[in-house]
């Protein structure tokens, strides 16, 4: 009972002591202090060629007496109060402005901080960039082949040594330097080193001048709001592509030139034959087409030269691209008349390349010798042959004599003849609902007994089941005569596949 009576008067005590002290408490409110801020830097002296580009990275800190730093403002060359920026970072990247028109420049940074009752620091602290400006690159990537049709394709990379942020503009100019450049948009995928993919499409059917409608990127997106530039058909164009920064300095123009040829007609003849250097067999086509009123557009893509038992790269006639730009240029024709000499060109390519054409329902004639395919080739994918003719025990090779009958499977088509011996020509079985239209008298030979029947399926020529595709291997210059063959044309492009001029 005692101890806690002295409990209370010691705390009674202590209360009273307390009170006595805060009356007697005296003295003035001390403000808040400003923050201070300091650059990592503070003087640059760099002239002429020495000075920055306009790419800087600048770092700053601040201190408190008497609280913490909550962030930074920062202004460029106008320190008037509406042009801070507020940042919490110690650093950053930036591009600092040229003056329009001008090389080099003195750019003010100046950078301040702010403390926790969000007071600035009076003072800041601040540094002048002696920066000179690079003058920006631009290059083309990608161009169309020498001669093209309808769609042409460029591609090309913007650069600037002081960022890419500093990046004004890149425009293209087609003929025109003076008057006819048009503005590109690009995106920040540029910034990453993408190229600028860029379409030019137009209606070739009439010589002269033609608008073309301009298509950014490889989906094809219509550019509504640009001036559409002008395309000579029937003669040779220049490209021109540039750049401009933010300080108007404008890159060196690279350029490019092309033939845009006019389409005449509804047929496409694709000469891919290596050995046809004078031209002889493609005439020999043009021949038998025109005797059915067809005078086709031609595209020669028989650049590479031979190359036994391997693929040759593709051509580069076509367009380098070919999604969009190679597909689509295809699918302009409803026929296509393909010769070569060799199954191991071009015709690799058809199932990748004649997508879209197919698909507008387009129709194809293949005049190719089968010779030298792999049984796992990919044309399999693209042409109705389930499987070719093997060779066994002492076999050497497959033969066709001179004279030999070509003979027609199916009502109406004509019967031909050989002219001459062809060697290495393989036999062809019809993939599953294909249609077999012609067999030949096919030998083999052997080591010792020469030549010889040979007992196997002897097809030549198939339809697929589609009917929109017909595979005649072997060559119809080999085959007389004249009128017959012309007869085969007809029955097969102008009745079984519908060509039309």
């Amino acid at each position: 009972m005692k101890s806690n009576i002295k409990i209370a008067l010691i705390f009674s005590g202590l209360l009273l002591s307390l009170n006595a002290c805060k009356d007697n408490i005296s003295g003035e409110l001390v403000e808040n202090r400003a923050p201070k801020t300091q650059l990592a830097y503070e003087q640059i002296n760099r002239e002429g060629d020495f000075r920055l580009s306009s790419q800087v990275n600048v770092s700053w800190f601040g201190t408190d007496p008497d609280g913490f730093i909550i962030g930074y403002e920062y202004a460029i060359n106008d320190t008037s109060e509406n042009a801070w920026s507020f940042t919490t970072k110690t650093d950053s990247i930036f591009i600092l402005p040229i003056t329009e028109g001008q090389s080099v420049d003195d750019v003010l940074f100046k950078v301040r901080a702010v403390d926790n009752d969000s007071l600035r620091d009076p003072i800041g602290a601040r540094i002048e960039f002696p920066i000179v400006n690079t003058d920006p690159k631009t290059t083309l990537t990608e161009v169309p082949p020498d001669t093209l049709f309808s769609i042409s394709s460029f591609a090309w990379n913007i650069s600037d040594a002081d960022g890419f942020l500093n990046i004004r503009s890149t425009e293209i100019a087609v003929n025109d330097t003076l008057n006819g450049w048009i503005e590109i948009p690009f995106t920040e995928e540029q910034e990453s080193g993408e190229s600028i993919f860029l379409s030019l499409v137009l209606d070739n059917k009439l010589l002269g001048e033609q608008q073309a409608d301009l298509f950014l990127g490889k989906a094809l997106n219509l550019l509504n709001d640009v001036e559409k530039p002008t395309v000579q058909v029937g003669s040779k164009n220049t490209f021109y592509v540039r750049m401009t920064d933010k300080a108007g300095a404008v890159s060196e123009m690279d350029s490019v030139s092309w033939f845009v040829k006019q389409q005449n007609s509804k047929v496409l003849l694709l000469n891919d034959n290596s050995n046809d250097s004078d031209l002889s067999s493609q005439a020999f086509h043009l021949e038998r087409l025109k005797s059915q009123g067809i005078t086709p557009d031609v595209w020669i893509i028989n650049d590479g030269g031979s190359v036994p038992d391997f693929k040759t790269p593709q051509s580069k006639a076509f367009p380098k691209t070919i999604d969009p730009t190679l597909i689509n240029t295809l699918r302009k024709w409803d026929h296509i008349y393909w010769i070569s000499d060799d199954i191991n060109r071009n015709i690799t390519y058809a199932q990748q390349i004649t997508d879209g054409f197919f698909e507008d329902g387009g129709t194809m004639f293949v005049n190719i010798p089968i010779r030298n395919i792999l049984q796992n080739d990919p044309l399999f994918d693209f042409l109705p042959v389930d499987s070719l003719g093997q060779l066994t025990g002492t076999q050497t090779g497959f033969v066709v004599n001179a004279f030999s009958s070509v003979t027609p499977l199916l009502p109406n088509y004509p019967s031909l003849t050989t002219t001459r011996r062809a060697a290495g020509i393989i036999p062809l079985k019809p993939s599953a609902s294909a249609k077999s239209l012609y067999n030949t008298e096919i030998s083999v030979r052997t080591a010792a007994t020469g030549t010889q029947p040979y007992n196997g399926y002897q097809t030549i020529a198939i339809e697929n089941a589609e009917e929109n595709l017909v595979i005649f291997g072997f060559d119809l210059e080999t085959l007389s005569d004249e009128t017959k063959l012309d007869s085969l044309i007809q029955r097969i492009c102008i009745q079984g596949l519908g060509f039309k001029q």
